[in-house]
């Protein structure tokens, strides 16, 4: 092949691969785009706002290819705003642990017992890692675990055992406590000290955009983080590609893999602190999507096949007959290529 014909041929390449399928990386700001630009219909995507609104949020975002193509607030909110994740902190406090295993400090099949052999009854002790982050830690799960300023002695120390550990999948926060007096006695940091160092900073969240709640001293492994809708994004974006950014790897793609993925049989909806898509949880949205769900829909919704971000925020009840998927789903019927 001439010099010439290659030059001709990796022009023809460049210019018909659309510019809008090549996925950017925000900087200090994010890229802005138009929805048509980035193969979206700007009515459709209007009509997701306009849902947004009528159900009592107070912000949401669309980022395709790394580019926002719509951003919306409401009711006072605005970029700066932070509003509680929720339970979309489990999906953070999973990062950190793949983390944590990935520098040796932990390992999935580590137990409770091994690092807190104060904990009781005794078979509290027998519970791994793997089945903290799953839900089938077998931990009785107390209501009224968040209002407990001693939360983590009494999870510890006080929560009775309802099964086996392993036996039954059980949403369950109390049980979950435990993942934060485990991973700072094998790692000597706290949760959100981890993710600040390793995770937020490098792939640029301010400090100033984001915070974590502490009782007793110890990070909320379950519902701690408080942030802005970019952020979210940032995270979002991160998964999305597999847990690089730019040329960095910042989280092992296997682990945010097997995170996504089912976590055991009992119910296949859940990975390690991540919700997916395989069984339909979502109707109208693609089978690979999966989120990060928090109270009141505070969520990251991701799917890969269409290079989709999708960001709620509230921080109050939904208005009746909300269905986040709906939302989602007026979303992915606003992209056209």
């Amino acid at each position: 092949m001439t010099r010439s014909l290659g030059w001709l041929l990796l022009v023809i390449v460049v210019f018909v691969r659309p510019l809008s399928a090549q996925t950017v990386w925000p900087g200090e700001d994010w890229e802005t785009a138009s929805p048509a630009s980035q193969g979206m219909d700007a009515d459709a995507l209007e009509s997701a706002r306009a849902w947004l609104e009528s159900h009592n949020s107070k912000s949401g975002m669309v980022v395709r290819h790394g580019r926002i193509v719509a951003e919306w607030y409401f009711a006072g909110a605005d970029r700066q705003s932070k509003f509680a994740a929720y339970s979309t902190s489990k999906s953070l406090s999973s990062m950190a642990t793949g983390l944590a295993i990935a520098d040796g400090k932990l390992g999935l099949d580590h137990t409770v017992g091994q690092y807190l052999p104060e904990a009781s009854p005794e078979k509290k002790r027998m519970v791994t890692v793997k089945q903290l982050l799953s839900m089938t830690s077998g931990v009785h799960n107390d209501a009224g675990i968040g209002q407990r300023e001693d939360l983590f002695s009494y999870a510890l120390k006080t929560t009775a055992m309802d099964h086996e550990p392993g036996a039954k999948w059980d949403y369950n926060n109390t049980g979950l406590d435990l993942l934060s007096p485990v991973f700072h006695k094998a790692t000597g940091k706290q949760i959100d000290e981890y993710l600040n160092d390793r995770v937020f900073r490098p792939i640029g969240i301010k400090a100033d955009d984001m915070t974590w709640d502490r009782r007793e001293g110890l990070a909320l492994p379950y519902s701690g983080c408080h942030t802005t809708a970019r952020s979210l994004g940032r995270i979002g974006l991160l998964v999305l590609n597999n847990g690089k950014w730019v040329d960095k790897q910042i989280v092992a793609a296997q682990w945010l893999a097997d995170s996504i993925a089912p976590s055991q049989d009992l119910n296949k909806s859940y990975g390690y602190l991540w919700w997916n898509n395989t069984t339909g949880k979502w109707g109208g949205v693609p089978k690979d999507a999966y989120a990060a769900l928090g109270r009141w829909d505070n969520n990251i919704f991701v799917v890969p096949s269409m290079d989709l971000i999708v960001i709620r925020q509230s921080d109050v009840a939904p208005a009746a007959g909300h269905q986040i998927a709906e939302y989602y789903q007026l979303v992915y019927k606003a992209i056209k290529k």
